[in-house]
């Protein structure tokens, strides 16, 4: 009986971990007190009050765009509601669409297959807690801890500069919020106030989630002139591919469809779009919805 006391209590140790007291904590206590002016008891109490979520662990270590082929994968984004509901936000929000269009030069329908792929325009922005993603993250997982360690002080950053409850705020397992899942850090960098009203709101305000994604590709080397990817024909000496001269960026793709091998060169606008997020088969499942959007 007391091996089971005892064995229950290191299980709920391990998930109801105190964070304040991990071995690293030490270094963003200290970064967040000395740099950026926090109260030393105010962090310690937001990391006792944070709970280690094991789901998350395992989320981040098997994330779809590194388990699932291209057909799977593309097979989540391209259905005919997620078609129908992009046609529709466009319809609903163009004038915002069409003004960012002209500012950065990213097509509506780019915007919003970045949007319906991400939070399927809004309508599933995440349910976790963020600070649990974060701690989570930042020291409990072996790959990336330091990154999300960095990214738990921008959120400490990012609640503070925008009055969010930081015990509160939700978002996805890898800690990414609002209608176009911004990181801690992009947020604080890329977001923009987009229907003036002094606050850049990418959780509520679909006017500024438009202008902040628009701008977020436009910093990340988006060219008016580019065309995302463009189909080619190995060893096929009468295809020849010529880019605009305004392009600089390119790279060999290959996505096997249904059986068959297809290959591409993605220009600047490609790189943007995996900037967003680092995949392949993602910048390919937003490409794939934008061109839909037009049908």
């Amino acid at each position: 009986m007391k091996k089971v006391i005892f064995l229950s209590l290191i299980f709920t140790l391990s998930i109801f971990g105190d964070y304040s007291n991990h071995i690293d904590s030490k270094i963003v206590i200290d970064e967040l007190v000395s740099k950026h002016g926090f109260d030393e008891s105010y962090v310690i109490e937001v990391l006792k009050n944070a709970e280690k979520r094991e789901e998350m662990l395992q989320s981040v270590a098997k994330p779809a765009e590194k388990t699932k082929t291209w057909d799977e994968y593309k097979a989540i984004f391209i259905k005919t509601k997620r078609i129908r509901d992009g046609k529709k936000f466009i319809s609903k929000n163009i004038t915002t669409l069409e003004k960012a269009e002209k500012e950065f030069g990213v097509p509506k329908e780019i915007i919003t297959a970045i949007l319906g792929v991400e939070t399927n325009y809004g309508s599933n922005k995440g349910g976790y807690r963020v600070i649990d993603s974060l701690t989570t993250l930042g020291f409990d997982d072996p790959r990336r801890s330091k990154f999300f360690r960095r990214e738990l002080i921008e959120f400490f950053l990012l609640t503070r500069e925008n009055n969010l409850d930081i015990l509160n705020t939700k978002g996805s397992y890898a800690g990414a919020m609002g209608y176009g899942q911004f990181i801690s850090s992009s947020y604080r960098a890329y977001a923009i106030d987009y229907d003036g009203d002094g606050y850049a709101d990418l959780f509520d305000s679909v006017d500024d989630s438009i202008g902040s994604t628009a701008s977020y590709l436009a910093r990340h080397g988006w060219k008016r002139e580019g065309k995302i990817v463009t189909r080619t024909y190995p060893n096929n000496v009468r295809k020849f591919y010529k880019p605009h001269e305004s392009l600089t960026r390119f790279i060999p793709l290959t996505f096997n469809e249904n059986g068959e091998d297809l290959y591409f060169i993605g220009d600047d606008n490609f790189r943007a779009i995996a900037r967003y997020n680092i995949s392949d088969v993602y910048a390919m499942a937003v490409y794939y919805l934008s061109e839909e959007f037009k049908k």
